[in-house]
């Protein structure tokens, strides 16, 4: 979670007091945005000078609580890996081995693995163990950019129950963009109606931007950047309903640093609803 500090809540409620021409209930939205602003603020602040602590890490204990796990004939010595503190712009992905050894006198057949993220893909394994008999479970993590703790689950299906394995981690804080808010919705838009909605660039860790280039393919967004500082990128999205069909609109635009190659780009989603009907006056 990236820290909200006093300066950028300044900049986001001039930026927002800029642009008053919306409508009445954009308004008070971003009333409470500011505000939800301003308390994180000052609970990151507590944070800072320790009355109120969060995990920013994978723990020590989290390793001393492991046990082997054995289900159905099946043993792991390790069932959860924790990768530590990662660096997801050098590794934005990771590969570790787990080790099945099958105990018991009958063979053990893995039926599939399930995993509870599509960023996590086991493979080359051998799903007939005799008894005696061991395989080594390769499982490739795929992170994002956005600075967390995670936790990702594998479940071994196998004819005699499932083993559980986990792979824990934190990724730290780095240089990526990130824009408040993070998805633009543009909420019901009518036939012929353009609406304006805005967005706010920074890095993880509060470091400058240089410069920021936009692609877009939807001819009805547009987008206009404003440098407000040094640190802030503020990014004007208008979007125009004429030839849109009715129903849900999801589009996308990437946000990306041109002297920068290998720097990710910032993909920030797009919503609308269109309903049919000419914009009453």
């Amino acid at each position: 979670m990236p820290n909200v500090d006093e300066d950028k809540t300044i900049i986001m409620t001039e930026y927002l007091l800029q642009n008053q021409h919306e409508t009445f209930q954009m308004v008070w939205a971003k009333r409470f945005f500011v505000l939800s602003l301003v308390l994180l603020g000052i609970v990151f602040s507590l944070q800072g000078v320790g009355i109120i602590e969060f995990p920013v890490t994978s723990t020590e204990s989290q390793k001393k609580k492991v046990k082997p796990v054995r289900v159905g004939g099946l043993l792991c010595q390790e069932p959860v890996w924790d990768f530590g503190l990662v660096d997801s712009v050098k590794n934005s992905r990771l590969s570790h081995e787990f080790i099945l050894v099958n105990e018991s006198k009958e063979t053990v057949t893995i039926q599939k693995i399930h995993s509870t993220c599509g960023c996590m893909v086991a493979e080359d394994f051998d799903k007939e163990l005799a008894p005696g008999k061991s395989t080594k479970i390769k499982v490739n993590v795929q992170l994002p950019p956005t600075p967390q703790l995670f936790h990702k689950n594998l479940a071994v299906q196998t004819n005699n129950g499932i083993v559980p394995l986990d792979v824990v981690g934190s990724i730290e804080v780095n240089n990526n963009l990130y824009s408040i808010p993070a998805k633009v919705n543009f909420g019901i838009v009518r036939s012929g109606e353009t609406k304006e909605r805005m967005a706010l660039i920074f890095r993880y860790d509060s470091s400058s931007i240089l410069n920021v280039r936009i692609k877009n393919n939807c001819k009805n967004i547009k987008c206009n950047i404003n440098k407000i500082d040094d640190k802030t990128i503020g990014v004007k999205f208008s979007l125009t309903s004429v030839s849109l069909l009715s129903g849900t609109f999801e589009e996308h635009v990437m946000i990306e640093e041109p002297y920068d190659s290998l720097q990710p780009p910032l993909i920030i989603p797009i919503f609308a609803f269109v309903e049919e009907g000419e914009l009453k006056n």
